[in-house]
């Protein structure tokens, strides 16, 4: 019972500690919800899209990862731009990052598509309920301390270019990559160039037959402290209406998605990730769904959308 505490108790210290460094929440189904990973997104599907997403990671290990994410985007009818607003909260172990982002979109006609050149704005807060962690040691007075909130701005930025059939987009979804070390007195800020974190996307439609379509596509991130990594996804598209996919992420996880749009208005989504690494012995895995719905009325939208 000991070893067991102790092992929590440390596995609660290191999800704080990654709390505590700004970093993009992470979602598998990143190809209709591009607003959370690039504010260049906003109003990319010609119609005033609205999403909801939960995650929840390493199911069955306790103080993992749960992140929810809303988002809303729109173009702007007769002008270039596009206009969307995300909202984002993101807990592990005792901490909490909770984040609002204002995204603004300008769009430009290019001889077979369109680019967008997107800017966030926003602020995060980061709340530490040091004094809910289950201590050997009850003296501890850093421990014994109630919850902590540190407010902080930032900026996000990215291009994403598209037509009816491929995409490419590059974007950092934070600019400013502040740390936030919790001490007995409160908590100071610094500047950790480390935990900027790029990243770029791609991907392509091809017709296999009057009924299916294959979808492949990739997600690169990049971070100083910890390197590359990728999600290298297939997605078999049935009549626009089932999408069946898998998904590789390099040193972490093998995904199985599905996605269901009973109307053109409706879509649903859910992916199932299952780990790859040390810790894949201690969880049942990660499951994750989302819901999009488009307002029936559809401002250039006349074709499907892919992405």
């Amino acid at each position: 019972m000991k070893e067991a505490r102790s092992i929590a108790v440390l596995f609660t210290c290191v999800c704080m500690t990654l709390a505590h460094a700004q970093h993009t929440p992470l979602t598998t189904q990143y190809l209709f919800n591009g607003l959370t990973i690039n504010p260049a997104y906003a109003g990319a599907r010609d119609a005033l899209t609205a999403n909801l997403m939960h995650r929840q990671q390493w199911v069955g290990f306790a103080g993992a990862p749960v992140t929810q994410t809303m988002s809303v985007h729109a173009p702007l009818d007769k002008s270039k731009l596009g206009l969307g607003l995300l909202l984002y909260s993101d807990g592990m172990g005792v901490s909490r990052e909770t984040g609002v982002f204002g995204n603004v979109a300008y769009r430009m006609k290019l001889p077979h598509g369109r680019l967008g050149l997107g800017l966030g704005v926003g602020a995060t807060m980061v709340r530490g309920a040091w004094n809910e962690v289950a201590l050997q040691d009850q003296s501890d007075v850093v421990f014994a301390a109630p919850t902590r909130s540190a407010l902080r701005p930032n900026f996000s930025t990215g291009a994403f270019y598209y037509n009816k059939r491929a995409f490419i987009g590059l974007s950092a979804p934070f600019l400013l990559t502040h740390r936030v070390r919790w001490t007995s007195d409160g908590y100071s800020m610094s500047e950790v160039q480390g935990d900027l974190e790029p990243m770029l996307t791609a991907g392509r439609v091809f017709d296999l037959n009057k009924d299916l379509k294959l979808k492949p596509s990739f997600l690169a991130r990049y971070r100083t402290a910890t390197g590359a990594q990728a999600d290298l996804t297939a997605t078999a598209i049935y009549k626009e209406r089932i999408s069946l996919g898998a998904s590789y992420r390099t040193n972490d996880a093998v995904i199985a998605m599905l996605e269901v749009q009973p109307t053109p208005q409706w879509r649903i989504g859910y992916a199932y990730d299952m780990g790859l690494n040390s810790l894949r012995a201690h969880h049942l895995g990660s499951h994750e769904i989302f819901l999009q719905y488009e307002l029936g009325f559809r401002i250039r939208a006349r074709d499907p959308r892919y992405f």
